[in-house]
């Protein structure tokens, strides 16, 4: 998992260039990250599949805060 969020970071990181407090920056990953998850849905598609995943992702980069936004500010 946490190879997965590093290049996710990664990724992120081509799209932001400004530098932001701690909460916004985790609130946007965050967001960003559901949006990763959720790119390749089906529109018509009214069951969430990615529910679990989504839910495992978000505790993830809850408990790892410090570590990600250390990670996004390099």
């Amino acid at each position: 998992m946490e190879e997965f969020f590093k290049d996710l970071i990664k990724i992120y990181k081509q799209h932001v260039k400004i530098k932001q407090l701690k909460r916004k920056t985790i609130e946007n990953f965050c967001r960003f990250y559901v949006s990763f998850v959720d790119q390749d849905k089906d529109p018509k598609d009214k069951k969430d599949k990615y529910l679990q995943i989504k839910k495992l992702g978000l505790q993830y980069i809850h408990s790892n805060q410090d570590l990600i936004y250390s990670e996004i500010n390099k």
